[in-house]
């Protein structure tokens, strides 16, 4: 790959937040892909402006259990009206093996109920589509992509993620592979970093490690640093890797946000003061 066209693949990128958040629903699950695995109650989040703190909505997230595998599906609702919803279909896995991304789709929509964005993948023929409402006209942009091995969307990303964490893989990086309407239908090279130790994470108010997933560009990484957005992940060590919250773009140039898991002793005071 040249400068040239490695600096318009960094440009074109871009991270979709809300789509990440929606494993919260696998979070205690063992590395193996089974019923007993997937089957606790839904978990919700917070949705805040990374600068101030301030809370702009609310996620809530779950498993539906399907025969030969499982879906993702989460809903995440603004207080100005706007809102998505994420679906991710997965195949059941032998063994210990993880489950694999069959289809994928996250559609935004505006206050009033219209589509503002929507990125689409069934894994099995490539076929992709992404749809943007976001401008004056409507843009529709298809491809048909190669699909690598490891490859993901959205929230489902975190499985493998959490797989390497609980085998104690720290201060490693792992080779995955990334799909993301940016915006055009793409599929990019990430890897995933973590942190030496834990720390509290003040917005969740308890001990976290961070993980930073980025595009993975080669030796051009050196020069993509300055340009590439970086999406940062909280997982809880004491409660079996637990996805808890992220910083990143809501979609693909669109305004940053924080995810932060409500704990149950928070949800707790909250139906208190209600």
């Amino acid at each position: 790959m040249g400068v040239g066209k490695g600096m318009s693949a960094m440009r074109q990128l871009g991270w979709t937040v809300a789509a990440f958040a929606t494993v919260l629903t696998v979070t205690c699950a063992r590395p193996a892909f089974s019923a007993s695995a997937l089957s606790f109650p839904p978990a919700s989040f917070a949705i805040l402006k990374p600068d101030t703190g301030v809370a702009i909505g609310r996620s809530r997230y779950r498993v539906d259990l399907t025969r030969g595998g499982a879906i993702l599906h989460g809903e995440n609702s603004y207080f100005d009206d706007q809102s998505d919803v994420e679906t991710a279909h997965l195949a059941s896995a032998v063994g210990d093996e993880l489950p694999k991304l069959v289809e994928f789709d996250h559609t935004f929509f505006k206050a009033d109920g219209s589509i503002l964005m929507r990125s689409h993948l069934d894994l099995k023929s490539g076929a992709a589509a992404c749809i943007d409402n976001s401008g004056a006209q409507e843009s529709v942009q298809s491809a048909v992509l190669s699909i690598p091995d490891n490859t993901w969307a959205g929230a489902s990303v975190v499985l493998p993620i959490q797989d390497f964490l609980r085998a104690g893989d720290r201060g490693v990086s792992r080779p995955l592979h990334v799909f993301n309407c940016a915006p055009s239908p793409k599929i990019f090279a990430i890897s995933v970093q973590t942190d030496p130790g834990n720390a509290v994470w003040t917005p969740y108010g308890a001990e976290a490690l961070r993980v930073e997933v980025r595009p993975d560009f080669g030796w051009l990484n050196l020069f993509a640093a300055a340009f590439v957005p970086r999406l940062h992940a909280w997982f809880d060590p004491n409660d079996g890797m637990a996805f808890v919250g992220d910083e990143a773009a809501r979609y693909y140039k669109g305004p940053r946000i924080m995810l932060v898991k409500t704990r149950a002793r928070d949800a707790s005071a909250a139906a208190r003061t209600k």
